[in-house]
């Protein structure tokens, strides 16, 4: 396994992503951008390209390290479209409670569902063979599927259940629910295409 220009250019396009829609997480969390919003595009496609790289040097070392990187790096980008185009709608709609959310964290969650099965397919796996490509998808879906009602449901249970502590806006509680299913959810979701789908 060598690491060629189409690796590195897909891990800028996953970089360039992330930079798009940080904005809107910072926004969500009352935290100001370190970086002019500009600036997230470029250095963020710049350093998925050096993270791709060094887990490249280390896969000299251990082989799984280069498949690692780039499951990592696929990883942080669903996440990021999962959390950003959870608060751009609640950036939009200026909605943070009730049923809503449930709505606009199933559309994002999807998102990042359909980002994830494309990289990891044919990045992150390499899995190319099209022959059994509805039994694979299926169960793909299925995985995915079960993530996505813990991820909403764990997101729905924090905001709405819990609710936010005193003194903190209602936006930044909704986006650290949304944080905490993600988180609790990769794991699921790591094994499930690991050893289920994706396997070779």
């Amino acid at each position: 396994m060598k690491l060629t220009a189409r690796d590195l250019f897909f891990a800028a396009i996953n970089g360039a992503l992330i930079g798009i829609l940080m904005p809107y997480i910072f926004w969500a969390l009352n935290v100001k951008s370190p970086l002019p919003i500009t600036a997230f595009v470029p250095l963020l496609a710049f350093l998925s390209v050096v993270g791709i790289s060094v887990g490249y040097l280390l896969s000299k070392i251990r082989p799984f390290f280069f498949q690692l990187s780039k499951f990592g790096l696929i990883g942080v980008a669903n996440t990021v479209i999962d959390l950003g185009i959870y608060n751009l709608f609640i950036f939009m709609s200026d909605v943070s409670s009730g049923y809503l959310i449930a709505v606009f964290k199933s559309f994002s969650v999807l998102a990042a569902i359909v980002n994830s099965y494309v990289w990891n397919k044919f990045w992150s796996f390499e899995k190319k063979e099209t022959g059994n490509v509805g039994e694979e998808f299926t169960q793909f879906l299925l995985i995915s599927l079960s993530g996505l009602l813990l991820n909403v449901g764990i997101t729905a249970f924090v905001v709405n259940v819990i609710g936010a502590p005193a003194g903190m806006a209602e936006k930044t509680w909704a986006s650290i629910g949304g944080l905490t299913a993600s988180i609790l959810v990769l794991t699921w979701n790591f094994i499930g295409y690991k050893f289920f789908v994706f396997k070779k």
